[in-house]
C-alpha cells in the first residue's frame, strides 16, 4: 500500500493541470444510486477515499451529514473549495488520513466506497471490511464498487491520453490485480502506478466469511469500448469493469 499516497497525489495534480473543471461537477448520479438502495431513513454517511468531494458535496447538498476520510492533501483542498462554493461546509466533516488507521466516531447509516476498493492484500480488505462493520449501525449498509478480474485482464495494454498525461492498463494474473500506470509524456521517469485487487462476486463472498457483513445484491457496471473510445454505462456482468456491491449488517 506504500504506493497509494504518491500515486493519488500525482493523479490529482496532473488531472487538474491538464483539464478544465474536471473536479467541479457534483456526482448527483451516485447520490441517486444510494437513494435507490436505502430502505429506511438515513442521516449520516461515511465516504472512504472521497477524492475531490464530488459525491460528498452532492450528498451534503441534499441534507445528509457526511463524514469523509481522504488521504491526499491536494484532494482535500479541492474538496474544501467545492464545499465552500456550494455552501455545505456545516454538513461535511473531513478527516485527513489512512482509512485503515484513523479513528472515526460513528455509527453511520451508510458507508460508501466508490471506485477504489482493493488496495493491498486480501487480509487488508478483510481488515477494512471489519472496520466498515464497526462503523455501521445495526441494519446499516455499505455500497462498494468492486473491480472484476475478467475485464481488466481483457484490456491489459490499453492506453489513454489526458493532455500531456499518458495512462496504461495492465493486469497481474497471479495477484489478480488491475495495474494502472500514469506518467507525464515529457517525463517518462515520472511514472506512478496503482494496484487494485479484483474480485468476482464468488470471491467477494469468500472474503466476507471473516466479516459479519452480508452481500445483499449487486448492480452491474459498464464497460469501455476502446475502438470508439466511448463508455457504455450498462452491460452484462461478464463484460463489466466493475459492479456495485450492497453489503448489509444484521
Amino acid at each position: 500500500m506504500e504506493w497509494a499516497n504518491q500515486f493519488y497525489s500525482k493523479m490529482f495534480s496532473w488531472a487538474e493541470s491538464e483539464t478544465t473543471g474536471i473536479f467541479n461537477d457534483l456526482r448527483e448520479d451516485l447520490v441517486d444510486k444510494l437513494e435507490v438502495y436505502v430502505d429506511q431513513p438515513i442521516e449520516h454517511i461515511l465516504e472512504l477515499g472521497a477524492g475531490s468531494g464530488q459525491f460528498a458535496v452532492a450528498a451534503a447538498k441534499r441534507g445528509y451529514k457526511v463524514t469523509v476520510i481522504e488521504l491526499v492533501p491536494k484532494a482535500i483542498n479541492l474538496m474544501k473549495k467545492l464545499a465552500s462554493e456550494h455552501g455545505v461546509e456545516n454538513n461535511l466533516h473531513i478527516i485527513e488520513g489512512n482509512f485503515y488507521k484513523v479513528d472515526v466516531q460513528g455509527p453511520f447509516d451508510v458507508v460508501c466506497y466508490w471506485d477504489g476498493f482493493g488496495i493491498g492484500s486480501d487480509e487488508d480488505q478483510q481488515r477494512l471490511l471489519n472496520r466498515v462493520s464497526q462503523w455501521l449501525k445495526s441494519d446499516g449498509m455499505a455500497l462498494i464498487d468492486i473491480y472484476t478480474p475478467w475485464y481488466w485482464a481483457k484490456v491489459a495494454g490499453e492506453e489513454m491520453k489526458l493532455g500531456h498525461i499518458a495512462r496504461r492498463y495492465n493486469f497481474d494474473p497471479v495477484g489478480c490485480k488491475m495495474v494502472d500506470t500514469w506518467w507525464h509524456k515529457n517525463e517518462p521517469e515520472s511514472k506512478v502506478t496503482q494496484y487494485l485487487r479484483c474480485y468476482s462476486p464468488a470471491d467477494l463472498n469468500l472474503l466476507l466469511k471473516e466479516s459479519d457483513l452480508h452481500l445483499d445484491k449487486i448492480q452491474v457496471g459498464g464497460e469501455m469500448d476502446y475502438e470508439s473510445r466511448e463508455f457504455i454505462p450498462e452491460t452484462i456482468l461478464e463484460r463489466a469493469m466493475s459492479y456495485l456491491a450492497k453489503l448489509v449488517k444484521p
